[in-house]
């Protein structure tokens, strides 16, 4: 019952449908769907079978360019076509954390800059923290922390530490970087923030 309860919530806490952005996001195959890249690697190759056509010491690979001309967007259909399961993945991986994440759309999409994570009560130092995540990215830190001085508040107080992602938009493969954001947010999650959980409850992690 508890499963199929956080399943729900999973469920409910992302879009009821994937875009493809949002599908291309969750795989480093994902650029491989991008309508820029097909287009480019689509032009380099039909330009070269279109040379093979004027060339007549070529004329024998004809058949070969033209077969390479049709493989990026033959590529583009297979990859989008394994994605098309990327929702039911990211709900599985939602349902299986001992809290909620909010926002993870934003992620998908790529955007978001950072993780606002609250605490229940304890919380961990801010040193400790920052050697954790330093071990997931050296671009990855907090960036604010409790004013709270001891370890050891009420729950009207819960603490909360904001983590930058440290993922830098790639304007030349948008698709590339929107993955490795998602990427470093699940390895954030799950190698960071599931064992701090074990020692410093978390309440929820949501993107901003």
């Amino acid at each position: 019952m508890a499963e199929a309860s956080a399943r729900s919530r999973a469920a409910e806490s992302v879009a009821a449908r994937f875009t493809r952005i949002m599908n291309a996001s969750t795989s480093r195959w994902g650029m491989l769907t991008d309508p820029p890249v097909l287009a480019l690697a689509t032009g380099v190759l039909f330009i070269a079978f279109l040379a093979s056509l004027r060339i007549e010491a070529a004329a024998s690979l004809v058949p070969i360019f033209g077969a390479l001309a049709a493989l990026p967007f033959v590529v583009g259909v297979v990859v989008s076509i394994g994605l098309l399961g990327a929702r039911r993945r990211v709900i599985d991986w939602l349902a299986g954390l001992p809290f909620p994440i909010e926002n993870l759309n934003a992620v998908l999409n790529g955007l978001g800059e950072g993780l606002e994570i609250t605490f229940a009560a304890t919380y961990p130092p801010t040193a400790e923290v920052n050697v954790l995540l330093d071990a997931v990215s050296p671009d990855t830190f907090v960036t604010k922390s409790p004013a709270i001085t001891e370890p050891e508040v009420t729950p009207a107080e819960r603490p909360v530490f904001e983590v930058r992602i440290g993922v830098v938009d790639s304007t030349r493969n948008p698709t590339a970087s929107n993955h490795q954001r998602y990427a470093r947010v699940r390895a954030l999650v799950d190698t960071v923030l599931v064992p701090l959980h074990a020692q410093h409850a978390v309440v929820e992690v949501r993107i901003k």
